[in-house]
Formats: structure tokens, sequence, C-alpha cells
């Protein structure tokens, strides 16, 4: 989970660490070890391109620093042991990658929803409570897909099963790469995501609600979504406590039919409490709205 930057910064930082030492100690001490520790934290972090790249600047930086004094020998044993020093580099890295993308696999699989590939309960809790204290506002929109029992009773749920999947594949499309979208069983999905302030975060709101019910109702006419909004100011984070109040505003917003309920969290003596927000309190046309989730992809840029 760590951002590509921050892992070639640590791995740059590794790398020069270690040359510096390496040249400082001549070719007294042995830091082949230490240059191998980047290599594998890239192949980990980055990639196998990107640890092979690696692994030739610490080829290169061995021989710049120990010169002649790496491969004492000369004649065929230079060829010989640095032949063998690569294929024992490019063996690391294949490992390392072959092990990193079986732990992915099962990472996926066990935080991934299998019918609609959003992320499942397990692995949104897990994700979502990493951030204790945020510096950053930001919401956390509770959905509920209205008509989907119905559906499931009246045309089976080889139907409902797809109509789930579109409407995900739909509201992916309304939302940025880095939100947290999940499915948290039967007909009922949560997005956690960081906003500009709460004026932005109100009008996402709006956005997503018609986003939403574009989606749904382009799965399955009859389909509709009733959506609660908690935004929550910068300060401490508690997710368990945020999605109960989500899922309370969803409720309040399914009781108007297929409607909108947002509001904001608040401290009051130190107690919680929710700030109300007007909101559109009933659900959206069912004509679909050309390029609705452009729009709200747009939105979500400029409230970042």
């Amino acid at each position: 989970m760590m951002p590509r930057g921050k892992a070639w910064l640590v791995t740059l930082a590794g790398l020069a660490l270690t040359g510096t030492l390496d040249a400082v100690t001549s070719k007294d001490l042995w830091f082949g070890p230490f240059y191998l520790f980047a290599i594998g934290f890239s192949a980990w972090m980055l990639g196998r391109r990107e640890a092979l790249a690696v692994g030739f600047a610490a080829f290169g930086a061995t021989l710049v620093v120990n010169g002649a004094h790496l491969y004492p020998f000369g004649g065929i044993a230079v060829a010989w042991n640095a032949t063998m020093r690569v294929i024992a580099v490019l063996a690391f890295i294949a490992m390392l990658g072959r092990v990193r993308g079986s732990y992915m696999r099962e990472w996926r699989l066990a935080r991934t929803d299998p019918l609609t590939g959003a992320l499942n309960r397990q692995a949104f809790f897990e994700l979502a409570s990493r951030t204790q204290v945020s510096r950053t506002w930001g919401m956390l929109v509770y959905a509920d897909l209205d008509g989907l029992k119905k559906l499931n009773d009246e045309r089976g749920h080889a139907v409902g099963d797809q109509c789930l999947r579109d409407f995900v594949d739909g509201v992916r499309g309304a939302i940025r790469r880095q939100d947290l979208f999940a499915r948290l069983g039967g007909d009922e999905f949560v997005i956690a995501m960081k906003v500009r302030d709460q004026g932005a975060a109100i009008a996402v709101a709006r956005r997503l609600h018609r986003a939403m019910n574009a989606a749904a109702q382009a799965a399955e006419p009859r389909l509709r979504c009733s959506v609660g909004a908690l935004v929550v100011p910068p300060g401490a984070r508690t997710i368990d406590r945020e999605v109960i109040a989500a899922d309370e505003l969803m409720y309040e917003a399914k009781r108007v039919g297929a409607g909108l309920s947002v509001a904001t969290l608040r401290q009051l003596r130190g107690q919680p409490y929710l700030l109300q927000h007007q909101a559109n309190d009933a659900a959206p046309n069912p004509v679909l709205e050309e390029g609705l989730a452009a729009l709200a992809r747009d939105d979500l840029d400029t409230a970042a």
C-alpha cells in the first residue's frame, strides 16, 4: 500500500547509503546482502522491471566502488563471477515476483466480493480504519439498491446478480480510483472518499446520488438507490461509528423513496451529533443523463 513515489525514495536512499558505506570501507567489508535488500524491496513494492533496473544499478555501483578488487583473479574468473552474480539477482527477483503475485491473488480473494469485484466488508473496514486521525475532510456514502429483492423474486437471482454487477460497474465510472468502494452485503454498498470541504462534499453527494440512480436504472429500470452521505471534518476518525451514522442517514433517504440524506458529523460538549443538510428528498428522474459519470468524476476531482 506504499505509494510508488515513496517506495522509489526508500529504494534509492537504501541504494545510495549502501554504495556510500561500500565506498568508505573499500574492499575490507562486503556489502552484497545490503544491495540485495534494496533490490528485494523494489521487487516487492515496485515490480520486476524496476527491480532489474535497481539490480543493474547496484551491480554497476559495486564495480565503480571496488574496481579490480571485486574480481581479483582476472580472466575467465571475472566473466564467470559476474555472470553468476547476475543470474543470482535475476533468480532472486523472479522468486520475489512469484511470491508477491501469489500473495496479491490471495489478498484479493480474501478481500474482494466475488460477485461484483468490489471490496468486501473485511477489506473496507481494514483499509478505512488505518486512518485514526485525518487532516482532511472526508465523506462516507452509504447506498442501498431498492427493488433488488423483488427483482430476485420475480426474475430469479441470476438476473439480480447481473444487475448488481452492472450497478457496480456504473458506480466505478462515477468515482475516483483511490476512493474505497465496497459491497457490505446483499444490496448495500459504501464509499469512503476525501473531499475538499463541507460545501464540496454536499455537492459531490448530490452528484453521486444521481449517478448511482443512473447506474441502477441502467441495470434495471425498476431499480432505485437510496443514499445516506456522512460528511466528516478533519480530526479523529472512528469508522464503526461513522458507518452506523451513514446507515441511519440511508434509512432516512429510503423512507422518502430512493432519496438522499446528507449530514455533517459534529461534536457538542464532547458528544457527536449530526448537522443535517437540505438535500434531494426524492428519487431522480428515471431518464438517464448523458455524461453523468464524467460529470461526477469532475466534481470529485475538484473536491479532493
